[in-house]
C-alpha cells in the first residue's frame, strides 16, 4: 500500500486528497469497470511516474496576511503550503522569495469582501532546463502603479526568474486571469522539449504540470497515428500534441480558441525546418465550428466539461475515421463515450495517466474507430 509521504499540510490542504493507494486512486477502478463494459477485450494500464516534486506548474491564491497557497478544504481561506511535497522545489523557493519581498516592498493583498487590495493570484511555471520560474502576478488593477512597480523592481534582483509577467484582472469574478498581460522582465515564452520537440508556452496558454508523464502520453499517441494521412486536432492549445508528431510527415490542422495559445504555436513553428512547417496549419476558433469531413484521424483534448454537444453530434455522423480522445474528466469522458458507442464508434484502446498524484483524478487516453 503506497502511503502519502509525510506532509505537514495534508489534513487541511485542498491539493492532495489521498493518503494511501497513491498510484491506484479509486476513480481508476471506476474507469476500469467502465472500459470492461464498453470493450471487454481491453486491458487498460494506468501509467505513473512518481509523486514528489512532479508538479512543474502551480496557481496559488494570495490573501492577507502574506499567504500564498491553496484554499482550505471547503473555505475561501488561503492555507500556505511552503513545504508542498508535490511542487517542484523551485516553486517552493519562489513562494519563499515572494514572501520576503512582500516584507521589503509591501504590495497590498486581495480581499474578497469587499474586493480590495492588489495581488490576487500568482502562477509559477518551472523551466525544466534551468529550474527558473516563469512568474505571473495577477493584480486587482487595470494598469500598473508605483506600488506594483516597486514590488517588481525588488523581485527583479533575483536570478530565480525566467520571466516576470503582470496580468490585470480588476473584475470581481472567480476566473483567475484577466485579459491584459505585460512582460516586465525576461523571455516572452517558456520552452519545454516534449517528445523531442521544442514547444513554446505563453503564461496565458494551458500547459500540463507533470511533464515527464505527459511525454509518455505523447509517445503513445504517436504510435496510434501510423496509418493516418490527414489529422485534425481540436482543442489543440499551443499544439503540443500535433507539433510533437512532426516526424511522421502527416498534414495536421490544429484548432484552438485561445489567442495566446496561437501565439505560442507560431513561436514554436519558427524552430521547425521549412519543409516541416508546411505540414501544419492552425485556426483560432471554437472546435464546434470546424468541418470534420476531410480527415481520417481526429484528436480531441477538451476541457473538463467534455466535448461540445454540437461537435459530438457531428462526430457521430462521421464514417471511416478514427478518433483519439484525451480526457481530463472521467464523468464527461464516460458520458461522451457512451454517446459515441451508441452511434457506431468502437473503443479500440485506452489507458490512464496519473498526472496529479495524490488526487482522485486520472487523465484518460482512448482510441476509437468507426468504419462502415
Amino acid at each position: 500500500m503506497n502511503k502519502m509521504p509525510t506532509c505537514p499540510h495534508f489534513s487541511l490542504c485542498s491539493g492532495c486528497t489521498l493518503e494511501e493507494n497513491l498510484f491506484h486512486p479509486p476513480i481508476w477502478n471506476e474507469a476500469l469497470s467502465f472500459f470492461k463494459n464498453a470493450s471487454p477485450q481491453l486491458e487498460p494500464r494506468l501509467h505513473t511516474d512518481g509523486f514528489g516534486q512532479t508538479r512543474m506548474k502551480a496557481k496559488l491564491a494570495v490573501r492577507p496576511p502574506s499567504h500564498f497557497g491553496l484554499f482550505k478544504k471547503g473555505t475561501h481561506e488561503v492555507l500556505p503550503i511552503p513545504d508542498c511535497r508535490v511542487h517542484h522545489p523551485s516553486i517552493n523557493r519562489a513562494v519563499s522569495l515572494l514572501n520576503k519581498t512582500l516584507l521589503q516592498s509591501p504590495l497590498s493583498l486581495y480581499t474578497e469582501n469587499p474586493p480590495t487590495g492588489l495581488l490576487r493570484y500568482v502562477q509559477l511555471a518551472v523551466e525544466r532546463q534551468s529550474n527558473r520560474i516563469q512568474l505571473t502576478l495577477v493584480l486587482n488593477a487595470s494598469h500598473t502603479n508605483p506600488q506594483i512597480d516597486a514590488f517588481c523592481n525588488a523581485l527583479c534582483s533575483s536570478d530565480l526568474w525566467h520571466s516576470i509577467w503582470l496580468n490585470f484582472h480588476p473584475q470581481n469574478s472567480n476566473t483567475i486571469f484577466g485579459p491584459s498581460w505585460i512582460l516586465i522582465q525576461g523571455e516572452p515564452f517558456l520552452w519545454h522539449t516534449l517528445n523531442q520537440t521544442p514547444i513554446a508556452f505563453h503564461p496565458a496558454a494551458f500547459s500540463q504540470s507533470h511533464l515527464s508523464l505527459f511525454e509518455k502520453m505523447l509517445q503513445q499517441i504517436e504510435t496510434w497515428i501510423a496509418s493516418s494521412t490527414s489529422i485534425l486536432e481540436l482543442y489543440a492549445g499551443v499544439g503540443a500534441i500535433g507539433l510533437s508528431l512532426h516526424r511522421r510527415s502527416i498534414p495536421i490542422h490544429l484548432v484552438e480558441n485561445n489567442p495566446f495559445a496561437h501565439l505560442s504555436y507560431l513561436e514554436s513553428l519558427k524552430h521547425f525546418p521549412p519543409s516541416e512547417q508546411t505540414l501544419f496549419s492552425y485556426t483560432c476558433a471554437s472546435a464546434d465550428t470546424i468541418s470534420l469531413n476531410s480527415y481520417d484521424l481526429i484528436i480531441v483534448d477538451p476541457p473538463r466539461k467534455g466535448l461540445d454537444p454540437q461537435l459530438l453530434r457531428r462526430l457521430n455522423d462521421l464514417h471511416n475515421v478514427r478518433l483519439i480522445y484525451v480526457s481530463c474528466g472521467f464523468e464527461s469522458f464516460q458520458r461522451d463515450t457512451q454517446d459515441l458507442l451508441a452511434s457506431g464508434w468502437r473503443l479500440d484502446d485506452a489507458s490512464g495517466y496519473l498526472l496529479f498524484p495524490g488526487t482522485n483524478h486520472v487523465e484518460l487516453l482512448a482510441l476509437f474507430s468507426k468504419f462502415s
